[in-house]
């Protein structure tokens, strides 16, 4: 009896030794996941629910900074208006003031995630038909996470937590912005330039600055413009042949040009700026450590992505 008496104890023991290691980082902490879906637009989208109620599929945007819904979800949710937002929020066509709801709090890959508040935007999702709402770096940043469109899920780890092996990840050191913008050095064929990373964005968009050190100026051979321009600012087309972050490299892309205020708004217009958009981004893994400000990414296929924001 006294022999498996302590024959339990040892594994007691060996148990909570490996749960200890766990815990402190000795073993592998699993991860929360949950499906990704890209959109007929090519942004990515998750299900998620809100109070309890849900699924509702929202569009997963790092260059968001609140989660945000419809007109039509906040009326089904009945959420209370409780005040006016003392900044306008700033979209892609310029800055827009907005009413403040209340929201409570989302459930995302089985994770609750408190979000006290929302804004109501119609606009950018008018043609994401598929969205109730934008998902946003208020939620996100409570966890490292990992954004894995090629294989099609979301992974949401401890913050602090970093990429498990076995990718080819490259670590890009990220200046964090107000409401957790992801700023990271880029180099564009040859020019040294900052770049946002927005999920959110169906295209890469290359700022005046940039544009003229590219070359892509009205009537430069291959560039053309855009019909309607980018919320509503003209824009200029053409392509570049490498775009590369840290060791992800993006060869023959093609891009806009178009002088957003957003980039003003982020303090990226005194210099050469991008915003990185999802036509680059899909074709990667993200991982994205708020808590120790590091962007990783796997590198890209090596076939030229000509066209991929078409």
């Amino acid at each position: 009896m006294a022999g498996a008496q302590g024959a339990k104890i040892d594994r007691r023991r060996r148990l909570g030794a490996m749960l200890a290691a766990v815990l402190l980082g000795g073993g592998a902490v699993m991860a929360a996941e949950t499906p990704l879906k890209l959109a007929e637009r090519g942004v990515p989208v998750v299900d998620l629910a809100i109070n309890g109620k849900g699924p509702f599929a929202m569009v997963l945007d790092t260059g968001a900074g609140l989660t945000t819904v419809t007109t039509a979800l906040k009326d089904e949710l009945g959420l209370l208006k409780v005040g006016r937002m003392a900044q306008p929020v700033q979209l892609a066509g310029g800055a827009q003031t907005v009413d403040i709801y209340t929201l409570g709090f989302v459930m995302l890959a089985g994770e609750p995630a408190p979000a006290p508040i929302t804004v109501i935007l119609d606009a950018p999702l008018r043609r994401v038909r598929e969205a109730r709402g934008i998902l946003g770096m208020n939620v996100l940043s409570r966890f490292a996470v990992e954004i894995d469109q090629p294989g099609r899920r979301l992974s949401l780890h401890p913050a602090g937590t970093a990429p498990a092996r076995g990718a080819d990840w490259s670590l890009a050191p990220m200046a964090r912005r107000a409401d957790f913008f992801i700023v990271v050095e880029a180099e564009i064929d040859g020019v040294a330039a900052r770049a946002m990373v927005d999920t959110g964005a169906n295209e890469t968009i290359l700022n005046a600055a940039l544009a003229e050190a590219l070359g892509i100026t009205p009537g430069a051979p291959g560039v053309g413009r855009a019909g309607s321009g980018i919320g509503g600012v003209p824009s200029l087309t053409g392509r570049v042949a490498a775009l590369s972050v840290a060791g992800a490299t993006w060869r023959d892309l093609d891009v806009q040009a178009a002088d957003l205020p957003l980039f003003a708004a982020l303090g990226l217009d005194d210099g050469p700026a991008l915003v990185l958009g999802n036509d680059a981004l899909k074709l990667v893994r993200l991982h994205i450590d708020y808590a120790g400000d590091r962007l990783y990414l796997t590198r890209p296929p090596a076939e030229p992505v000509v066209g991929a924001g078409r």
